[in-house]
């Protein structure tokens, strides 16, 4: 019956797992949504008529990431909703563009080493910070404490701060940032995982750190944030050359809602929608209608498995009123889903940002 259409009482409305921020474009899916199927993607308040999404194919979409687009990407498994939204474009506590023009940046000694800016393998800007972690060590950190001061006081247990790690191995299991006013008064929190709640992967991996939630350390001067470290954990089994840091921002998002069709054509008693049934008392997603699709679909199955006497007539049955339902239901019940697109022409190869 999913094949077939998109029965509306799979219908869900759901708030994406993290805010939606300017200049970050992934975002975890429901873990139920059926293909690309999505019909709306909305502020939960306030809503005006700007907010008004189009989904494009993903290599459009990497292309110009117009401001109201979204696309649906599936990578080894995982799948993603990648979303450009026009928001407060935040404050940038450090580019990490180089060693000494915002504060001089450097590395613990011990566990990381051989600080240096590279200019080619980066995300923005000009450069991002390369370091070695050494062997036999767990830990090593880049540090700054002499940033020109940013006002954070609008970002205190509403906003996160944003940092692009480049992880060489997978062996790093968590990356601790600490932000404040100096090495005795600050914020701390760790990350095991992307902004999108992905695993690490090798390569670049934007991270959020929220600070709602962080540890304080001593009392920090909000107004005037100028300390930044960066901890990298890892087994010390062997040495991490080439890890990266690059742009440092915090940001305020904004909490956004995903209607959409589910995959899932059951729930449990206790209202857990699942993808098939396990128990007598489980609900099937269905109202009057779609269910007499759905039953005369299984009747048509069931015939054809009990190849008793008269099952050729028995499958015409249930197949003449499966038909019959269906083009009903459907005619009825139209897909609202949003259709990828795809454009014929620009004016303009120019990104958004």
């Amino acid at each position: 019956m999913l094949s077939a259409g998109d029965p509306m009482e799979t219908i869900r409305i759901a708030a994406l797992s993290n805010a939606v921020y300017d200049d970050v474009y992934n975002y975890a899916a429901p873990t139920d949504l059926k293909e690309k199927k999505i019909i709306d993607i909305r502020p939960q308040v306030n809503r005006s008529q700007a907010d008004n999404f189009s989904q494009n194919y993903s290599r459009e979409f990497d292309q110009y990431k117009l401001n109201d687009s979204f696309a649906v990407e599936m990578n080894s498994g995982v799948k993603t909703i990648r979303i450009s939204k026009d928001l407060d474009a935040g404050v940038t506590i450090n580019d990490s563009n180089t060693l000494t023009e915002n504060g001089t940046w450097a590395a613990d000694g011990t566990g990381a080493s051989n600080l240096e800016v590279d200019s080619n393998n980066k995300v923005s800007g000009s450069a991002s910070l390369k370091f070695d972690l050494a062997l036999s060590q767990t830990s090593g950190y880049i540090q700054n404490s002499t940033i020109t001061a940013v006002d954070l006081t609008d970002y205190v247990n509403t906003g996160a701060i944003f940092v692009w790690v480049y992880l060489p191995s997978t062996t790093i299991t968590a990356i601790n940032l600490r932000w404040g006013s100096d090495a005795s008064n600050y914020y701390h929190r760790s990350v095991t995982a992307s902004h999108d709640n992905t695993s690490f992967v090798t390569g670049w991996n934007l991270l959020r750190f929220d600070w709602s939630g962080s540890t304080a350390v001593g009392t920090s001067v909000n107004t005037a944030i100028d300390y930044l470290r960066v901890t990298f954990t890892y087994s010390g089994a062997v040495a991490i050359p080439s890890c990266r840091v690059d742009n440092i921002v915090a940001r305020l998002g904004t909490i956004y809602e995903v209607v959409y069709y589910s995959k899932y054509l059951f729930q449990t008693s206790g209202g857990t929608w699942q993808d098939k049934p396990t128990l007598d008392s489980d609900v099937i997603n269905l109202d009057v209608t779609g269910i007499n699709v759905l039953l005369y679909e299984v009747g048509q199955l069931v015939s054809q498995e009990l190849a008793a006497e008269g099952m050729a007539s028995d499958v015409n049955f249930f197949t003449e009123k499966e038909q019959q339902q269906h083009e009903n239901y459907f005619r009825n019940n139209k897909s609202q889903a949003i259709k990828p697109k795809s454009s014929y022409y620009r004016v303009s190869n120019l990104r958004r940002r």
